[in-house]
């Protein structure tokens, strides 16, 4: 579960960043679920212009998960994913900080510190919470060429050992999981097994874990089955048989005229691969084989109703995007909220109607939906999760709501609409469609569009006028 994270000197962040899923106390008043932590959010929206760094936020704790989870792989490009503030000249050199606080698998707290300056770390450390006050698990910061290392109480291992094992481009936690050291697996094992990074537009993905989750019965997929036969989406789970399966079937079924082909070809099959059997031994293989039950197959069906009740089912290839994107997303929810989570999802609205964005939202704000308190973090245009119409309370409430703005001189800033002097009741949708709280895009490219369409114009007559020899 995260709690804060703060970073600074990241792509086109320069100044240092807060994000915080910490709910205050007015907030927590409102709330009606019964939480396990009512002190700790479940859903953050962050809204901003395009190109004012939404995906860069996320970016930033991808950088750290990853680095921590891949760090100790030599053959780990940590240049592929990390890039400074490069629009300011100290900054393309100088250090980036990152800090992140977390419950790891274990529910205990932890808060990781990461310094790193020129492809190298400067400084690390993991701490512990004991109570309100943290207590040190190590501490690692260079000096010159060298590092200098603090340990807590609690560590025991040999110490010496990790220090030999440690380089300067690899994080000290990567290196201590690596070594067995029980002390760091549950701060490691949260970053590896509870944080997902998701992209709306490449919902194609999720739909190949489907497949395999099918194919191997998952619970996931069995849920995902059962849940899409109490929907009106007209989706559902088929079992299938190709060719040879139908073969073996009909194989078993005296008096059908195919009784024993399914025989005759494993027959065959083994006296190629296995030329030293005799024809007896490969008849009673081939016997035994005809009655092993095939393993079952399944693959979605799309079933569409026409008029006067006709149906017809489609295959996956015939099927819209449109149904394919909720089809992914309904799993990647399941998958979400079948253990404690943290799932960040780039431009959720760009595949999803508004309403099913609403229901997505609303499963992680429901303890009877979302058990285990699982986090979803995502960016979004979607202001119909901020605003309030009539009677309807909004999807988002005040605390949860993140704004992104980018200023001139290319820098980006993250701040929640909590920092503004707001109402907890305010139509947070209209106003940030007016550019109250600021983050909103104010587009002023009319007019020059109007002058890109006339020299476009001028352009193709003049191309018209060389063209036939006349005069523009």
């Amino acid at each position: 579960m995260l709690i804060n994270f703060s970073f600074s000197n990241f792509k086109s962040y320069r100044d240092e960043q807060q994000f915080s899923m910490q709910r205050p106390a007015n907030a927590q008043k409102h709330e009606e679920g019964d939480w396990e932590r009512k002190d700790i959010s479940t859903v953050a929206g962050v809204y901003g212009g395009n190109a004012s760094g939404k995906s860069a936020f996320f970016d930033a704790f991808q950088f750290v998960a990853r680095y921590i989870v891949n760090g100790f792989n030599p053959n780990y490009d940590i240049g592929a994913l990390f890039q400074p503030f490069r629009l300011d000249e100290m900054t393309r050199s100088g250090e980036s900080e990152f800090l992140v606080d977390f419950l790891g698998t274990n529910d205990t707290r932890y808060i990781y510190e990461l310094s790193i300056m020129g492809g190298k770390i400067d400084y690390e450390s993991l701490r512990a919470y004991n109570g309100n006050r943290t207590n040190r698990i190590y501490e690692r910061e260079r000096s010159g060429g060298s590092y200098s290392y603090k340990y807590g109480r609690t560590f025991s291992g040999a110490k010496k050992t990790y220090e030999q094992m440690a380089r300067p481009e690899t994080p000290y936690i990567s290196i201590l999981y690596a070594a067995n050291a029980a002390i760091v697996q549950p701060a490691y094992e949260f970053f590896r097994n509870r944080v997902g990074f998701y992209r709306a537009d490449l919902f194609d993905r999720e739909l190949f874990n489907i497949r395999i989750g099918l194919k191997k019965g998952t619970p996931t997929a069995k849920a995902l089955a059962a849940l899409m036969a109490n929907t009106d989406l007209g989706i559902s789970v088929v079992q299938t048989k190709d060719l040879l399966d139908e073969l073996q079937e009909s194989s078993q079924q005296p008096g059908d005229p195919r009784e024993g082909g399914y025989e005759d070809l494993a027959s065959g099959v083994l006296a190629l691969v296995e030329p030293e059997l005799t024809r007896e031994e490969r008849r009673k293989r081939a016997q035994s084989l005809a009655k092993q039950p095939s393993e079952p197959r399944y693959e979605f069906s799309f079933m569409h109703r026409g008029k006067d009740g006709f149906e017809e089912s489609f295959t996956e290839d015939e099927e819209s995007r449109g149904t394919l994107a909720v089809l992914a997303f309904f799993s990647l929810a399941l998958r979400l909220l079948s253990s404690r989570s943290v799932g960040f999802i780039d431009e959720v609205d760009s595949s999803l109607h508004p309403n099913y964005v609403q229901e997505l939202v609303a499963l992680f704000k429901d303890p009877r939906t979302n058990p285990h308190q699982s986090q979803l973090i995502f960016t979004t245009h979607d202001v119909s999760l901020i605003t309030r119409t009539g009677a309807d309370p909004r999807i988002l409430d005040q605390d949860q709501i993140w704004l992104v703005e980018k200023a001139v001189d290319g820098s980006s800033s993250l701040y929640p609409v909590t920092s503004i002097p707001s109402r907890w009741d305010e139509n947070f949708g209209r106003n940030y469609l007016h550019g109250i709280y600021g983050a909103a895009p104010r587009p002023d490219f009319h007019e020059a569009f109007v002058q890109a369409a006339k020299d476009l114009q001028d352009a193709h007559v003049e191309l018209t006028a060389e063209k036939y020899g006349v005069e523009a």
